[in-house]
Protein backbone atom coordinates (compact mmCIF):
# COMPACT_ATOMS: atom_id res chain seq x y z
CA UNK A 1 0.00 0.00 0.00
CA UNK A 2 1.88 2.81 -1.12
CA UNK A 3 0.68 6.66 -0.59
CA UNK A 4 0.46 8.39 -3.60
CA UNK A 5 -1.69 11.49 -4.66
CA UNK A 6 -5.41 11.35 -3.91
CA UNK A 7 -4.70 8.79 -1.12
CA UNK A 8 -7.26 9.45 2.19
CA UNK A 9 -4.91 9.58 5.36
CA UNK A 10 -5.68 10.03 9.18
CA UNK A 11 -2.98 12.48 10.81
CA UNK A 12 -1.65 10.55 13.48
CA UNK A 13 0.51 13.45 15.38
CA UNK A 14 -0.25 17.52 16.14
CA UNK A 15 -3.00 19.31 16.44
CA UNK A 16 -4.95 18.16 13.29
CA UNK A 17 -4.68 14.42 14.71
CA UNK A 18 -7.25 12.61 13.63
CA UNK A 19 -8.71 14.04 11.16
CA UNK A 20 -8.70 12.50 7.38
CA UNK A 21 -6.54 14.30 4.76
CA UNK A 22 -6.07 14.16 1.21
CA UNK A 23 -2.73 13.80 -0.04
CA UNK A 24 -2.76 16.77 -2.39
CA UNK A 25 1.07 16.32 -3.88
CA UNK A 26 4.09 14.09 -2.17
CA UNK A 27 7.65 16.04 -1.94
CA UNK A 28 10.21 13.21 -0.26
CA UNK A 29 9.17 12.44 2.91
CA UNK A 30 6.90 15.55 2.93
CA UNK A 31 2.79 15.29 1.98
CA UNK A 32 0.70 18.56 1.22
CA UNK A 33 -2.52 17.22 2.63
CA UNK A 34 -6.00 19.33 2.09
CA UNK A 35 -9.51 18.32 4.08
CA UNK A 36 -11.49 21.06 2.16
CA UNK A 37 -12.61 22.44 5.38
CA UNK A 38 -9.98 23.86 7.49
CA UNK A 39 -7.15 23.10 5.04
CA UNK A 40 -8.00 24.64 1.48
CA UNK A 41 -6.66 22.97 -1.95
CA UNK A 42 -4.97 25.70 -2.26
CA UNK A 43 -3.05 25.99 1.10
CA UNK A 44 -2.47 22.48 1.81
CA UNK A 45 -0.66 21.29 4.89
CA UNK A 46 2.73 20.61 4.90
CA UNK A 47 3.21 17.12 6.83
CA UNK A 48 5.72 14.95 7.31
CA UNK A 49 4.81 11.01 5.61
CA UNK A 50 5.65 9.53 9.28
CA UNK A 51 3.08 11.33 10.50
CA UNK A 52 -0.11 10.09 8.44
CA UNK A 53 -1.73 6.44 8.46
CA UNK A 54 -2.82 5.45 5.23
CA UNK A 55 -6.86 4.62 5.29
CA UNK A 56 -6.43 1.84 2.34
CA UNK A 57 -8.41 4.25 0.27
CA UNK A 58 -7.91 6.50 -2.47
CA UNK A 59 -9.90 8.59 -4.04
CA UNK A 60 -9.90 7.94 -7.78
CA UNK A 61 -11.72 11.02 -9.19
CA UNK A 62 -8.98 13.34 -7.65
CA UNK A 63 -6.14 11.02 -8.31
CA UNK A 64 -7.10 11.62 -11.96
CA UNK A 65 -7.30 14.98 -11.56
CA UNK A 66 -4.32 15.47 -9.78
CA UNK A 67 -2.22 13.41 -12.52
CA UNK A 68 -3.85 16.00 -15.30
CA UNK A 69 -2.13 18.79 -13.17
CA UNK A 70 -5.41 20.64 -11.76
CA UNK A 71 -6.10 21.27 -8.60
CA UNK A 72 -9.53 19.55 -6.98
CA UNK A 73 -11.94 21.94 -5.13
CA UNK A 74 -13.19 22.06 -2.01
CA UNK A 75 -16.08 20.44 -2.00
CA UNK A 76 -14.52 17.40 -4.52
CA UNK A 77 -12.19 16.84 -1.42
CA UNK A 78 -15.06 17.01 1.08
CA UNK A 79 -17.30 14.88 -0.69
CA UNK A 80 -14.48 12.27 -1.39
CA UNK A 81 -13.78 12.96 2.31
CA UNK A 82 -17.86 11.51 3.36
CA UNK A 83 -17.58 9.20 0.60
CA UNK A 84 -14.80 7.20 2.78
CA UNK A 85 -16.84 8.06 5.84
CA UNK A 86 -19.91 6.61 4.77
CA UNK A 87 -18.11 3.38 3.19
CA UNK A 88 -16.49 2.98 6.52
CA UNK A 89 -19.51 3.03 8.42
CA UNK A 90 -21.23 1.17 6.38
CA UNK A 91 -19.44 -1.93 7.09
CA UNK A 92 -19.20 -1.57 10.51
Amino acid sequence: MDIDAGSLVYSIAGRDKGGVFVIMRLEGIYGYLADGKVRKADVPKKKKLKHVEYTGYTASALQDKIALGERPTNAEIRRAIAAYHEENNQSS
